[in-house]
């Protein structure tokens, strides 16, 4: 017997605006039928469905319907207007001062550095959220440190744009690792760890808001905890349309709300590029370590794709613990990622070694907050007084 139109399933594909946003499909009994990240295909019967494309917390809802007597149904996805610190082309279209953040991020980013070093690039950019109102000084309290705590550089060496709510700073400096240092209130410092690499540029980005921490006072600052760090080769400086930086503020959104964003595809995808992104490696890494599904080969793999340059970079170290040699690497100074803290501390338990006795690294136990993607750390009262 011949089925009716009504029963004939239709090929249904659905594509989202980005490649790294996931996608459910709901019935019209609100029973999640499908889930795919990118693109997602599957047979339905004619009817009405929503399709919803989520990116870190954002989500929004796209009604499909699908007629009797169709072939293949394809649809493209509305974008998802995620936030971000990273001044995107195409996100926060709500905010109105968002083309200018970008354009002043791409401009200072390539400008003269103030040098303070050689052979590496540090930019920081923080701003202020679209919705206050009061006179912005995103900068406050915000100083740069190397890995004795020597300050290197404060606000006054950037520009700090009242007017518009924004501050940036172009550095050169020597490869290594920086400590960027926020003061939440009088006396209550807090740190996360910045890399940087011989021939590349390390982008940092921050909005400022509201404190982040409980029983603090309801200032503005640069808030540490939602960071976006990126990297680019020398010269080429920040580009808001440039896909790699892109692809690496998802897959730190993903990571940062414990999405499952990195599929087999992905993977695949990256590994048919000739070069890699140091960023891309570190969060696509850590992404699939966190669900188990990083093995030697693939580790190796996604390796052999960096300059020779980034792979003492303390992040990529971390994930070659107990993976690639018996041999353990060394951690005198601390990673960027949390999870990367997480793995060297658990080495600790059988070989001491590889955090060295009085690094930084070896001092930070007591001053770890645990609710981060970046380890970020509260330094001793006493030991930033001594550094003043």
């Amino acid at each position: 017997m011949q089925k009716s139109l009504s029963d004939k399933q239709v090929r249904l594909s659905v594509r989202s605006h980005e490649r790294l946003s996931e996608i459910f499909l709901v019935n019209s009994r609100f029973e999640k039928i499908a889930a795919a990240v990118g693109y997602l295909e599957t047979s339905v019967h004619p009817g009405l469905y929503k399709a919803r494309f989520r990116i870190g917390q954002t989500q929004v809802d796209q009604l499909i319907e699908v007629h009797p007597g169709a072939e293949v149904l394809e649809i493209d996805g509305i974008p998802v207007d995620f936030s971000s610190p990273v001044p995107l082309v195409g996100i926060n279209t709500g905010q109105e001062k968002q083309e200018l953040y970008r354009n002043a991020a791409e401009t200072i980013s390539r400008s003269d550095p103030e040098k303070k070093g050689e052979g590496a690039w540090l930019f920081l950019c923080i701003r202020e959220i679209a919705e206050f109102e009061a006179e912005a000084a995103p900068w406050t309290g915000v100083t740069l440190h190397d890995l004795e705590g020597s300050l290197i550089a404060e606000p006054g060496l950037g520009i700090c744009d009242q007017e518009n709510g924004y501050f940036a700073l172009h550095l050169e400096v020597n490869p290594g690792t920086y400590r960027l240092r926020v003061e939440e209130e009088p006396g209550e410092f807090y740190e996360i760890f910045v890399r940087t690499v011989a021939g590349w540029q390390t982008q940092v980005f921050a909005v400022s808001e509201a404190a982040w921490l409980p029983d603090v006072a309801d200032d503005h600052r640069a808030a540490l905890p939602s960071v976006a760090v990126l990297m680019v080769e020398a010269g080429q400086g920040f580009d808001g349309e440039n896909e790699t930086s892109r692809q690496v503020e998802l897959l730190r959104l993903g990571l940062l709300h414990g999405r499952q964003v990195v599929t087999e595809t992905v993977v695949s995808d990256l590994l048919k590029q000739e070069h890699l992104n140091p960023m891309q490696v570190i969060l696509v890494a850590h992404s699939l370590s966190g669900q188990g599904k990083l093995n030697v080969v693939l580790l190796t793999a996604l390796l052999k794709k960096l300059p020779a340059e980034c792979v003492e970079h303390p992040d990529i170290q971390a994930l070659m613990l107990n993976k690639l040699t018996d041999e353990r690497p060394a951690f005198p100074a601390p990673p960027m990622l949390r999870t990367s803290w997480d793995r060297i501390v658990k080495a600790v338990e059988q070989r001491k070694a590889i955090v060295p006795p009085g690094s930084l690294a070896a001092q930070l136990a007591d001053g770890v907050i645990k609710t981060s993607l970046w380890l970020v750390h509260r330094p001793d009262r006493l030991e930033v007084e001594k550094e003043m």
